[in-house]
């Protein structure tokens, strides 16, 4: 019988997925931060967040260009939308609904912003959700305009000092520099290629570890908060097994991969085909723990009478560890250049 110890198990799988962070985009207009965290009393979770996690959101306006007297030069006004979601503790794939706090702040030329968003999110107890972070010209009021200057990050932390870090996804206006982007003045971020860049129906997590169970977060840009994006998870172990499972959420979601489903457990993967030699940890020529890896396609958004309203959802996700984890770690969802499809983000 081969033997190896719990806690080198442990630690391994830390280290691989405390080191997979995202990266690699350029700066954009507009910016999804896919979790935040905003805190709540010690002891008193309410809308399902737990206790003494808070998140640090960063963003950055990489424009160096100097104002003048007669010109505000490279600065620009970033609006800030948080998305509270209401959790339903039957079923954490339809939330309740998701609200939406507001503010704006001024970002100067190579000027960065950090906030803690239990102070800067100014809701009455805990909240959780996603941010969206968009560029206004400073000169007029709440006029989206297009400054491909953007970067943003968060850090979210939890009192026993774990945490994991996520890059913010950035996208890009096709609009001319300092130009309105509400191109056809519906009120709403359009993710069409016109006004912003299009996202992505087809979503991957390149890898996962069974152990880990990490948690996996998405949202919804197709429809109202009321609409369900139906995807198709399909799963691949390390043997190249094929597996699937589909789940409908609204708005926006996280869980741990083991509550969307079952398959993504160790004690599943172990009953199927396994590669021998896949992630020995111990060296001793025999694999010890279960992967895989996974696309996420939307398989159409329907309205709360079932009503088919768009063939193809637009998504945006992440996998990190989530609440209650011991291993830290988070990255962005890979995307599809190949599938994508419009969304919105109504404010």
């Amino acid at each position: 019988m081969k033997i190896f110890a719990p806690i080198l198990a442990a630690a391994c799988v830390a280290s691989l997925a405390s080191d997979a962070l995202a990266g690699g985009r350029e700066p954009g207009s507009l910016l999804v931060y896919p979790v935040h965290r905003s805190g709540g009393a010690p002891g008193t979770p309410s809308n399902g967040v737990a206790p003494g996690f808070f998140t640090v959101v960063s963003v950055t306006n990489t424009n160096l260009n100097p104002a003048t007297i007669l010109s505000l030069g490279g600065s620009t006004n970033v609006h800030f939308y948080y998305v509270n979601v209401s959790r339903n503790q039957y079923n954490q794939f339809e939330p309740y609904g998701c609200s939406i706090f507001n503010r704006v702040e001024p970002l100067t030329p190579a000027d960065t912003l950090s906030v803690l968003t239990g102070c800067h999110n100014a809701t009455f107890g805990g909240q959780e959700g996603y941010l969206v972070v968009a560029a206004e010209n400073p000169a007029l009021f709440q006029t989206s305009w297009s400054h491909n200057h953007l970067l943003g990050s968060e850090l979210v932390l939890a009192a026993s000092g774990l945490s994991f870090s996520v890059e913010a996804v950035a996208l890009k206006s096709p609009v001319a520099a300092g130009q309105p982007t509400d191109v056809n003045s519906n009120g709403a971020y359009d993710f069409d290629g016109v006004e912003y860049e299009a996202l992505p129906d087809l979503l991957y997590i390149d890898s996962f570890i069974a152990i880990q169970d990490s948690a996996l977060t998405l949202i919804n840009f197709t429809g109202t908060d009321a609409d369900k994006n139906r995807v198709l998870l399909s799963v691949w172990n390390d043997y190249e097994f094929p597996l699937s499972a589909t789940v409908e959420f609204k708005c926006w979601f996280e869980a741990r991969l083991s509550q969307v489903s079952t398959l993504f457990t160790e004690q599943f993967l172990r009953s199927t085909p396994n590669d021998p030699n896949e992630l020995d940890i111990s060296c001793d020529g025999y694999h010890d723990l279960e992967t895989g890896w996974v696309s996420i396609e939307s398989l159409g958004v329907r309205n709360p009478g079932g009503q088919l309203i768009a063939a193809d959802g637009a998504m945006l996700g992440a996998i990190t560890t989530g609440v209650g984890s011991l291993i830290n770690g988070g990255r962005l969802l890979a995307e599809s250049v190949v599938k994508q499809t419009n969304g919105s983000f109504a404010h």
